[in-house]
């Protein structure tokens, strides 16, 4: 009997954030800071981009929770699945090329391009990062321009500078 699809969100606190996450049973599918939107307004841009509800839960599974320590210590997890299979392939490829990007280190939109194959392309990588639903966990924050300035995030470029700041900090401690 075939496992019957979920869609849930849950709240927990990642660097220091408070971070609405949504989640299926195939994965993390998105994700926004509590402080930039409210439950209601994040339950409706998910009933719009997939067609499902989205019931709040009270805590999330155990291997989310696991994931996501494991990422805050490290700063990646080969326990976090993502839901991103609605995406096109070349922003899967994208999301994936910067999840590799360890903590507290960053790459470029070029070498991005380079690594999936598209050297070209560093602009579309820049609009698939801009497109990233889950941007804490897949860590767009980490690539930045060729003159090593942070460059654009969904969030605005101040928080991207302070999570970069605070990864190059935790890093120095371990």
């Amino acid at each position: 009997m075939p496992v019957k699809p979920f869609h849930h969100i849950g709240l927990i606190e990642i660097l220091e954030e408070q971070l609405w996450l949504a989640f299926t049973n195939s994965g993390i599918c998105a994700s926004k800071f509590k402080e930039t939107t409210t439950l209601k307004s994040f339950k409706k841009q998910l009933k719009e981009k997939t067609g499902n509800s989205f019931l709040k839960v009270d805590s999330l599974p155990e291997e989310i929770e696991d994931g996501i320590n494991q990422w805050q210590l490290k700063g990646y997890s080969s326990k976090l699945q993502f839901d991103i299979s609605t995406y096109s392939s070349f922003k899967q490829k994208v999301w994936k090329s910067c999840s590799l990007i360890p903590f507290g280190e960053t790459s470029t939109y070029s070498k991005i391009a380079i690594d999936i194959h598209h050297p070209k392309a560093q602009r579309a990588v820049g609009s698939a990062l801009g497109a990233n639903p889950i941007p804490l966990l897949i860590p767009c924050h980490r690539v930045i321009r060729n003159d090593r300035s942070a460059g654009e995030y969904a969030y605005g470029s101040r928080l991207k500078e302070l999570l970069l700041e605070r990864e190059s900090y935790a890093k120095v401690l371990d």
